[in-house]
């Protein structure tokens, strides 16, 4: 089983904090990064501050939980996006 779980680790490296906050930053700035006030207008209707929108735009941070479930039902391709980091995660040997 311990051998099992070291090759499904291995195939689930893409889930880090790294590549979630890049996820997250790069569908946002493709939807909301080249528009007047993108992230006033993005928070506004997550019901979050903008600085906060500007720190995922920029890379700073990513969205918690409800923040991201937020986002998700705000932004399809960011719905998608994190779907398929999920399935890639489900696409272990031992199953």
């Amino acid at each position: 089983m311990g051998k099992n779980w070291s090759n499904c680790t291995q195939k689930i490296h893409f889930m880090t904090a790294a590549v979630y906050r890049d996820t997250v930053r790069g569908v946002l700035t493709r939807q909301y990064g080249r528009i007047r006030n993108g992230a006033k207008l993005l928070a506004g209707r997550i019901d979050t501050s903008p600085r906060t929108v500007r720190n995922w735009l920029d890379g700073v941070s990513a969205p918690r939980g409800e923040e991201l479930m937020k986002l998700m039902i705000e932004c399809d391709e960011l719905r998608d996006e994190i779907f398929r980091l999920v399935d890639e995660g489900r696409q272990c040997p031992n199953e």
